[in-house]
């Protein structure tokens, strides 16, 4: 099973869960080219310096946020080493918070250092004078005798900064790896889980007699939801159903009809037979309070499905690791807001790098949306979107967004104010 920890396989440069070093509190995953390229270019832009994360591994975690402006903040594993933490704040956009895990394999590569008047890993926290000039840097990297650490320029007339973190020297970038190798690292892992999750399913819909549904939304859980269903029901039982909102992300329905036929499956495609635009023109936008749309564009389709169908239980990919109401949803019990109908939750307990290593084992492609940097697939417009995610879906799909100015007045500025409930601020690489 999935434990919620983390170490690193030094030798072929791929994380290894259940392995206790670093904690994994919340969701964790395989990084796409979004976020290796967001930190790629955030390393050159505050040190100047050339750093590849192309052609290896790199985890993400979803972490605390560092500070009360943060909208999201992710903690980035690579090379053996915790690089820091990214945090992205409304009207500013991403922010980087170096590890000295970083500043040592960026010490070995030659970039530049300032020397501080002292050394050791005593400086840890405090404050420091440094030779050099050092305006205009956020951030600078410390040579600390045997050690190396980085630090925050206070003040650059003074040459004063404060030491976040002290490592010894000797960290080095890695030999290339991928995520087949990833899965090689954690096979042992992922047939275990495989084999709980079969084995749940088997006892949890073994009673039920007539057919039994997957609900597929053409994301990495639903994906790998439909396989496990796939390995104990029979065909002939197992309806496999796919809600159009009418406002999905470009692609997600293109990319689920050409996984469903790779494995074979024929799916049942229902909606609402809502105009979505002209439902935000009556209704106003939906909040993470009032999530009418999940509630009109998808549960009532699924609901007059089910129920037309005579469905009695549905298996879904939602997972406790996705959020706190997902977190206290029980494995097996009744949504209230389909009543009647039995949801069954077999990869409640994965993180979302065990569902990904499972699709890549069983040589399923990930949906291409994920490495554009989006962690969730689903509408264009949607009130559980990060902040970032609806800048990439802004800046994808303006002629959606012009659309709805048109039909419903509502322009990006309230889209912010009414999902995030604060003022839209104008900044360089920020919505």
């Amino acid at each position: 099973m999935d434990e919620g920890w983390l170490c690193w396989d030094v030798r072929r440069n791929a994380p290894r869960l259940n392995c206790r070093k670093w904690r994994m509190k919340h969701d964790y995953w395989l990084a796409g080219s979004y976020e290796r390229r967001l930190v790629e270019d955030m390393v050159r832009r505050e040190f100047n310096a050339s750093y590849s994360l192309q052609g290896k591994v790199m985890v993400v975690h979803r972490a605390p946020k560092p500070s009360p402006d943060a909208a999201l903040a992710l903690e980035l594993f690579a090379d053996g080493v915790r690089l820091g933490v990214v945090e992205y704040r409304l009207g500013e956009g991403w922010r980087l918070h170096p590890s000295g895990g970083l500043a040592s394999l960026l010490h070995s590569t030659g970039v530049q250092v300032v020397e501080a008047e002292s050394s050791g890993r005593r400086v840890k926290g405090k404050k420091v004078r440094v030779s050099g000039d050092v305006h205009g840097a956020k951030w600078v990297i410390l040579d600390l005798g045997r050690h190396v650490g980085v630090g925050r320029v206070i003040d650059a007339d003074g040459r004063v900064v404060k030491v976040k973190d002290v490592v010894p020297k000797g960290f080095k970038p890695l030999q290339a790896s991928s995520s087949s190798i990833v899965v090689d690292v954690n096979r042992d892992i992922v047939e275990e889980a495989v084999e709980e999750a079969s084995v749940f399913l088997e006892k949890a819909t073994g009673r039920v007699t007539g057919s039994i549904a997957v609900s597929y939304s053409g994301g990495a859980d639903s994906t790998a939801t439909l396989m496990l269903a796939g390995r104990v029901i029979d065909p002939g039982r197992l309806i496999v159903v796919y809600v159009d909102t009418g406002m999905d992300l470009p692609g997600v329905k293109e990319y689920s009809m050409r996984v469903l036929g790779r494995l074979g499956v024929n799916p049942y495609v229902v909606s609402s037979g809502l105009d979505p635009l002209a439902e935000i023109a009556s209704r106003g936008l939906p909040t993470r309070e009032n999530r009418w749309c999940t509630r009109i564009l998808k549960l009532e389709p699924l609901r007059r499905f089910y129920s037309e169908h005579g469905v009695k239980l549905v298996i879904e990919g939602a997972r406790s690791r996705e959020s706190s109401g997902r977190a206290a949803t029980p494995r097996i019990g009744e949504n209230p807001l389909i009543p009647g109908v039995i949801r069954v939750l077999p990869i409640k307990h994965w993180s979302r790098l065990l569902v990904q290593l499972y699709l890549i084992s069983e040589g399923v492609e990930l949906n291409p949306l994920y490495d554009e940097g989006f962690t969730r697939l689903g509408c264009i417009l949607c009130p559980a979107m990060h902040p970032h995610e609806l800048e990439l879906s802004f800046s994808k799909h303006r002629e959606w967004f012009t659309m709805l100015e048109e039909r419903t007045g509502l322009t990006l500025r309230d889209i912010v104010e009414a999902f995030y409930s604060v003022k839209h601020v104008n900044g360089p690489g920020g919505i």
